[in-house]
């Protein structure tokens, strides 16, 4: 009893979210149904989790389409409160640690909202190069619980297949950047991502924050130094950079500016990095 008392005045700091008391209540409801649910089979999952009568059904449903749940709101309050209540949210020199990426999920039905085909360019897992599914983007934040390292969702949204406006020109790294800026997070931190996300939309929109993006890019990637505005492109063809240019291999030749500390990797022990 002691454990649930403290999951509902936890879950009560969410009540801002929530127009009217009654939403909240139902709100509420899905959260302790997703927690103890036996299976991942949907809305049926917390009608048998927590043994609810058959027309609480049509209820949740009704509850998921109601407009009295601020999802914005509801985004805001739960990385607050995550930050406040966890006791080891992960920081590296004083700042947090974000984690950013896509998700692919297969449907299996096609008329769903959202659903469409999708290419899947990932190598390192195996559904097939189509699939017909929800494309999502997912921000998460570190944190440690026991001697693992987790990542907690603040938010996610679907980013294709769902549109509002055939003028919207925005590319999923903008629609990133809106998720990260959606957060309206007080502190520094870390954007962690991989070399999808390490492009100028990215770098941009997180610099703009104070904060820093950690990615991984090719061995071969060049930059200009030093950085100046792009002058306006006249005639054909591709406008010409100035500036020297810096190969990022030569930026890693100077052992002596790194520091070496332990292999955090799998529990390595006895090994050094650079």
């Amino acid at each position: 009893m002691k454990l649930w008392i403290l999951w509902w005045s936890t879950v009560w700091q969410l009540r801002p979210a929530c127009s009217r008391l009654r939403n909240f209540l139902w709100f509420a409801t899905v959260l302790a149904g997703i927690t103890v649910r036996p299976d991942l089979l949907g809305v049926s999952s917390i009608i048998r989790g927590l043994g609810l009568k058959g027309y609480c059904y049509d209820r949740l449903l009704d509850f998921f389409h109601s407009n009295a749940l601020n999802v914005e709101k509801l985004t805001k309050l739960w990385t607050k409160l995550i930050i406040k209540t966890h006791p080891q949210v992960k920081r590296f020199r004083g700042k947090l640690l974000l984690c950013g990426d896509g998700l692919k999920v297969p449907k299996e039905g096609k008329k769903m909202p959202g659903v469409k085909s999708l290419h899947q360019e990932s190598d390192s897992n195996n559904k097939a190069e189509y699939i017909m599914g929800h494309s999502c983007q997912v921000v998460s934040l570190l944190a440690e619980a026991g001697k693992s390292c987790f990542a907690i969702p603040l938010v996610s949204r679907i980013h294709e297949g769902v549109v509002f406006s055939n003028r919207d020109q925005r590319t999923l790294l903008d629609k990133m950047v809106l998720l990260i800026n959606s957060l309206e997070l007080k502190e520094l931190f870390y954007f962690i991502a991989d070399a999808y996300y390490a492009s100028h939309a990215i770098i941009n929109g997180v610099v703009a924050r104070g904060s820093h993006l950690i990615s991984r890019v090719r061995s071969n990637a060049v930059a200009y130094f030093p950085v100046e505005p792009t002058p306006e492109k006249k005639g054909r063809g591709r406008p010409k950079k100035y500036g020297t240019k810096v190969k990022l291999k030569t930026l890693l030749n100077d052992r002596a500016s790194m520091k070496e500390v332990e292999s955090p990797v799998y529990g390595e022990q006895g090994i050094k990095i650079n």
